[in-house]
């Protein structure tokens, strides 16, 4: 991975407090880096532990490794599908935090919910008190807008809650460039393809996006990282939004890392 200052590639620190759905975001990209972490970590010291062992041991090594060898790694053959890896689950993190946090708000504000599409009498009668209704009606739309494109789920949180998911223009870019990347891996083997030049044809950088020889979107180590980061700070800043609007009650990010067992 590159070794550049994280900082200079637009990592921050989440705020003190967060709501519910910020913590379970940052347990989930913490995972994934420590692994990241020790994956990586993994690659740069095996040439250093290969040389420190001697003929009789690297030979005996050799030999029980090779029981559970499926094919040989090449860090640099291997780049590609693991900065895909990286992405993929960086954006669905992201895509989750968005969802999570509008049932947290609906929850708070179920109002939001009455110009949805009326719940019929019969379901009505088998929900049978305002709660289970609001629940009921939060789900359906959460499943609904889950199908959504960035720009459209962009339009409704905005129309809702009167805050704008991204900051800026070029902070949206950065995420629509991300989440299309994430459903070339999902749908097309990382190969760009008619959906993604059109989704990203207003983009300024779309003449430089780095294409391989078979038409595959190239992640290099440095974007993936700056996106990640952009995710990071887009949850971030709309939490503090959010919760506060809201008041939707914050819990102390230092208990994160205890979110997930």
């Amino acid at each position: 991975m590159s070794e550049d200052d994280p900082k200079e590639l637009g990592f921050r620190d989440p705020p003190d407090k967060v709501t519910c759905s910020c913590l379970g975001y940052m347990a989930r990209v913490t995972e994934l880096r420590e692994f990241i972490s020790f994956f990586f970590g993994i690659v740069k010291s095996s040439d250093a532990f290969a040389k420190s062992l001697t003929p009789e041991s690297a030979k005996a090594f050799s030999t029980e490794t090779e029981k559970y060898r499926i094919g040989k790694y090449s860090f640099s053959v291997h780049r590609q599908f693991v900065n895909e890896m990286m992405l993929s689950r960086a954006v669905e993190t992201f895509d989750l935090y968005v969802l999570t946090v509008l049932r947290e708000i609906f929850a708070a504000k179920p109002e939001m919910l009455k110009s949805e599409t009326a719940v019929d009498a019969a379901t009505v009668i088998e929900l049978r008190n305002f709660d289970d209704i609001v629940f009921y009606l939060a789900e359906r739309k959460l499943h609904e807008l889950s199908f959504k494109p960035l720009s459209e789920l962009r339009k409704y949180i905005e129309s809702r809650t009167g805050i704008d998911l991204f900051s800026s223009e070029a902070e949206y870019e950065v995420v629509l460039l991300a989440s299309e990347v994430r459903n070339l891996i999902a749908h097309n083997d990382c190969r760009i393809n008619d959906v993604f030049k059109r989704r990203t044809e207003k983009l300024k950088d779309k003449d430089k996006f780095p294409v391989s020889d078979s038409g595959k979107f190239v992640i290099e180590d440095e974007w993936v990282r700056r996106a990640s980061y952009a995710l990071d700070n887009v949850v971030f800043n709309f939490d503090e939004a959010v919760a506060k609007k809201f008041d939707i009650p914050p819990m102390n990010r230092m208990t994160s890392f205890i979110w997930r067992n």
